[in-house]
């Protein structure tokens, strides 16, 4: 409810009291953290019989009219508020920093921190050069991401997209980087084309330049300069990476027998199991790991390792015995009902590793995505690579005259599939070159040619990200690229609607 004029002196003097009785709190609106009242100034003002609430930093400038409190204790203050323009009314909350709050709170600082530091950075190691649209603001409408520091330089006639990031962001945020600068710089190019882009400048943490620098070995240059920077901010630090020099691939080609040896030594382990559902229960054994896997539909719901069986779906596994073996037969026959084309999209079983599932209707039916390739000749990720796991399955065929296609799968929108997609190219790539490929037993009476691995994305069509466009299309040549849109009910009908060449 809105106070009448006569209270607001009184609502003015408690919002005044309260924010100013203890700096450690922060201003969230919505969940979303505004202002550290440490680093922030307030002012509490009345115009036109309206009561307003500024609030300022080093960031942003940030207005609200006030229409009352909501909630009112001694450590937290909910305000109810209205934006400018809008009629939805909002709740902005002064309360001490939660441990999540806190926790953004310092990923963002620092990442400011950064900002200000690559400014620095910029115009100390290129002393000629004027940096302009620097930035950190996220702008979904743009996939423009606020992990990043972003800014353009601008060298006598000539112009450099840059982007940087910060030494405390995590490997994934680190490895991500280059697919936003490709869309910076790209975006920057279609806005001004009349000025002349030289290329990409892009700032890494030291220890984390590697994966940036291997996947822009295998860009066009015709299309893209880049330079690969080692960053070091203690020590203020800066030196440039020689791209010729990438360093060793942190992988291992798996034989080609690995899963017919393990499904050898588990088979008298789960023989009972696989009988309860034949048609849809499938054994993998995947790269690096000496256990048998059961899947249903994609889903791992078992695992036989030296004889010994643990099942569970979720994360609670238990071990298999003879007397709970009635409660894995329920757990197959609730997937059997539950993990089916056609099934409740809000259970959990038919949600679960949906790239699971779509890797084992793609692995079964090869041919429905690309036509050329060999039905029986599929291999699942083949690949020990050092590093995280990734979120992307990985499917290695064949054509019938020998070429070699890397299958990069997405069950939804993914801004990072392209680069994942070259990530696994360039791997197989490097072993094919060696002849490694057909040494460890792939593909056998398939004489492969010597040509470069296709690399094909396979998607539901409307989850293709606006943006994998914009990236392949600067990949170099020899990495040739195809686009697989399926139906959004792939689950029932593995179909494809659309095919597109991506460079």
């Amino acid at each position: 409810m809105i106070p009448a004029m006569g209270e607001k002196t009184d609502l003015r003097e408690r919002i005044e009291e309260f924010l100013s009785a203890d700096s450690s709190r922060e201003v969230t609106e919505e969940g979303e953290l505004l202002f550290d009242l440490r680093k922030t100034e307030f002012r509490l003002e009345e115009a036109h019989g309206k009561l307003l609430l500024h609030l300022w930093s080093e960031d942003r400038n940030w207005v609200r009219r006030v229409t009352g409190i909501a909630e009112e204790s001694p450590n937290r203050l909910v305000l109810e508020v209205e934006r400018f323009g809008q009629k939805r009314p909002a709740r902005l909350t002064v309360a001490p920093p939660s441990k999540r709050a806190s926790s953004d709170r310092d990923r963002n600082t620092a990442r400011r921190t950064y900002s200000r530091f690559l400014r620095r950075l910029l115009q100390r190691e290129f002393p000629r050069a004027e940096v302009e649209r620097m930035s950190t603001a996220t702008d979904g409408k743009r996939s423009f991401s606020g992990l990043y520091t972003r800014a353009c330089l601008r060298e006598r006639n000539r112009w450099w997209a840059v982007m940087g990031v910060n030494e405390a962001e995590d490997a994934p945020t680190v490895d991500g980087l280059l697919t936003y600068a490709l869309i910076w710089f790209d975006w920057n190019r279609e806005r001004y084309p009349d000025r002349v882009w030289a290329g990409l400048r892009l700032f890494l943490p030291r220890h984390s330049v590697q994966t940036t620098a291997h996947r822009l070995a295998f860009f066009n240059p015709e299309k893209l300069q880049a330079e690969l920077y080692i960053v070091d901010q203690q020590e203020g630090a800066c030196s440039r990476v020689d791209l010729r020099d990438r360093g060793n691939l942190e992988t291992r080609l798996e034989l080609a027998d690995h899963t017919n040896r393990i499904q050898q030594r588990e088979s008298s382990s789960v023989a009972r199991i696989r009988a309860l559902a034949p048609q849809d229960i499938e054994e993998v054994a995947l790269a690096g790991q000496e256990e048998l896997v059961l899947r249903f539909r994609g889903l791992g719901f078992a695992r036989s390792a030296g004889g010994e069986v643990l099942f569970g779906a979720g994360r609670q596994e238990t071990r298999l015995t003879a007397e709970n073996f009635s409660q894995l037969e329920k757990l197959v026959e609730k997937l059997r009902r539950d993990r089916k084309a056609g099934g409740n999209a809000d259970n959990p079983l038919y949600r679960w590793r949906a790239e699971g599932w779509l890797e084992s209707l793609v692995a079964n039916n090869p041919g429905q995505v690309d036509p050329r390739l060999l039905p029986p000749q599929i291999y699942r990720q083949v690949l020990v690579a050092g590093g995280s796991e990734r979120g992307v399955a990985d499917l290695l065929g064949v054509t019938r005259d020998g070429q070699l296609v890397v299958v990069e799968l997405k069950a939804s929108a993914d801004i990072h599939l392209p680069l994942q997609g070259l990530d696994y190219w360039l791997r197989l790539h490097w072993h094919h070159q060696r002849g490694a490929i057909a040494t460890a037993g792939y593909f056998p009476g398939v004489p492969l040619r010597t040509s470069p691995p296709e690399l094909l994305l396979v998607a539901p069509a409307l989850q293709f990200h606006s943006t994998t466009q914009i990236v392949v299309r600067y990949f170099s040549p020899q990495v040739r690229v195809a686009l697989a849109g399926l139906t959004e009910d792939w689950r029932r009908e593995l179909k494809v609607v659309w095919r597109e060449t991506g460079n």
